[in-house]
């Protein structure tokens, strides 16, 4: 019996070691900072550094929601996401005043139009000056991908890279 009370107290004291080295030890999987999104370019402003975009919606509330909202208005999008990637806006809510963005996933942004046509709502987002030069190679109605921060401290680090949503090498064939 002693035997036994012996191998289980050192089996669970094992379990136990080993429990505390995985927990201590650096994830594998580190945390990004940024998500992507995709979308379709309406237009580009390089004077005001803006890109109008068309962007999924994904819940029919949202779109019903959608209807408290004027043209022009300044909003935060909230994209519907897991880790590093969304693929279309889970939520439209107004700035609040202190405009701190307090969850992932969430873009200020300017709401074009609070219209919805077939799934697609219509906005405005400033994009980093780097950005600009890719976007003259894009043309409206073609699709770009978005880098966004999550949790950005200002309207001005929102966007980190918006590249063209398919490569011109990807697109020639042999």
């Amino acid at each position: 019996m002693w035997t036994e009370l012996k191998h289980i107290t050192a089996f669970a004291l094992v379990l136990a070691v080993g429990a505390f080295v995985v927990s201590a030890a650096p994830s594998s999987q580190q945390k990004s900072d940024t998500y992507t999104w995709s979308g379709e370019l309406v237009s580009v402003d390089t004077a005001s550094m803006k890109m109008t975009v068309k962007s999924r919606v994904a819940y029919q509330d949202a779109v019903s929601e959608l209807k408290q909202f004027k043209p022009g208005e300044r909003v935060w999008v909230l994209w519907s996401g897991v880790h590093d990637y969304s693929d279309a806006v889970r939520q439209v809510r107004r700035l609040e005043a202190n405009g701190k963005i307090n969850e992932n996933f969430m873009l200020p942004a300017e709401l074009v139009s609070p219209e919805v046509q077939n799934q697609y709502i219509t906005i405005r987002i400033r994009v980093p000056e780097n950005s600009l030069a890719v976007l003259q190679g894009v043309s409206p109605g073609q699709w770009v991908t978005v880098t966004s921060r999550h949790r950005p401290a200002s309207e001005a680090e929102a966007v980190v890279a918006v590249k063209p949503f398919v490569s011109q090498a990807n697109t020639k064939t042999h």
